[in-house]
């Protein structure tokens, strides 16, 4: 039971990721940074705004860092737009499988 609401909660603290991802616009660069245990978008984990996240770039963020191998679909040591919206698009695993 207690995986499960890990799951859920750090499926949760990457939405923003999938939301921005999607064509959300960011917040505005007046806004105060986000704590690095709850959600942030694409762009504030892309500090050097080439477009993809590097582990170091998602250390800042533990859920983040936790799902790393995730969303890093091609291996590829970074997280790119794409690999992001094609991670939470993707259908929810199987309990019953894992």
């Amino acid at each position: 039971m207690k995986a499960a609401h890990f799951c859920a909660a750090a499926v949760a603290s990457l939405l923003p990721i999938a939301a921005f991802a999607q064509g959300t616009s960011p917040p505005e660069p007046t806004q105060p940074a986000q704590d690095s245990q709850q959600g942030a978008t694409f762009e504030s984990l892309d500090k050097d705004s080439d477009g993809r996240i590097s582990k170091t770039e998602a250390a800042v963020n533990a859920n983040v860092t936790q799902q790393f191998a995730k969303y890093d679909q091609n291996g590829n040591g970074f997280i790119e737009r794409e690999e992001v919206t094609s991670a939470n698009t993707a259908p929810p695993a199987d309990p019953a499988k894992q």
